[in-house]
């Protein structure tokens, strides 16, 4: 009775920490989508949040993911290392892409920086993170390769790419002419998406509750905005009606805050072999 007892206590704690921390990423949410309301009437003000506000967002996502490595150890052979290994160098390589692109715009004063070296560390990171889902995933692989899980897989599979097929391929055909290396870099990052949350939404389903499934549903959560996001601007960097300030970029800060707060429910919560089960 008093170990079912102090079972319930930790239970509510961590409840009540996870209202709080929800609280708090709600909040910046709703402060940036305000900030970029209020500031489109001010284009120089704009500007600046929205090449120096990213590289603030994913240093937090890359933070909380360290933090979740160095508790848990570096260790290679490890498995549970190796995906806060592959976790932490994603975002670190995303970090670098954002740092890079604010550099260009803020420092030489170089408008919508795209194609550029920042795309080089952006496209980078999805290396890491793919391995490290696929990593985390590999021991139910059994099941997720079995009928039950196979039409989970081909739907996302589907619904990802007619997504795609819908939103983009006028405004790829029309562009192929004019500059083949930013269409190439602008089609890379969606299909990239579309890569990671084939095997992100089957392990999120794959897993439903537990201690596991909250914080990779934030996780997920920041690859779906990321993947919405990449598909907007690839949209709009093409069509030439993306500006510093869009309100598509509200997706990739909302990504970040999603990410770090899922890396950051999971430090929390334990790491160690319950990292994978």
């Amino acid at each position: 009775m008093k170990k079912l007892t102090r079972e319930t206590l930790v239970t509510k704690g961590q409840d009540h920490f996870i209202d709080k921390g929800i609280t708090a990423v709600m909040a910046c949410a709703v402060v940036i989508g305000i900030v970029y309301v209020l500031a489109q009437t001010d284009r120089g003000f704009l500007y600046i949040v929205s090449n120096g506000l990213p590289p603030f967002l994913a240093f937090a996502a890359f933070a909380t993911a360290t933090a979740g490595l160095v508790h848990n150890g570096v260790n290679m052979k490890n498995r549970v290392s190796s995906v806060w290994i592959g976790y932490s160098l994603g975002v670190l390589f995303w970090f670098l892409g954002e740092f890079t692109w604010a550099v260009y715009a803020l420092w030489y004063s170089t408008p919508i920086p795209y194609p550029s070296l920042a795309d080089g560390f952006w496209l980078a990171g999805y290396v890491p993170l793919l391995c490290a889902i696929v990593v985390q995933s590999w021991p139910f692989h059994e099941f997720l390769t079995s009928r039950k899980m196979l039409p989970v897989i081909l739907a996302v599979f589907v619904l990802a790419v007619l997504l795609l097929v819908v939103l983009i391929p006028a405004t790829y055909s029309s562009a192929i002419g004019q500059d083949f290396v930013t269409v190439v870099i602008s089609l890379a990052y969606p299909l990239l998406d579309v890569a990671l949350l084939v095997f992100a939404l089957p392990v999120l389903f794959l897993f439903g509750k537990g201690t596991f499934w909250r914080p990779f549903l934030w996780v997920t959560v920041g690859l779906i905005l990321t993947f919405l996001g990449d598909i907007l601007f690839s949209w709009a960097t093409l069509n030439g009606t993306y500006y510093d300030g869009s309100y598509l970029e509200l997706l990739f800060h909302w990504s970040y805050l999603a990410l770090a707060y899922g890396f950051y429910l999971r430090f929390k919560s334990g790491t160690g072999a319950k990292m994978l089960g």
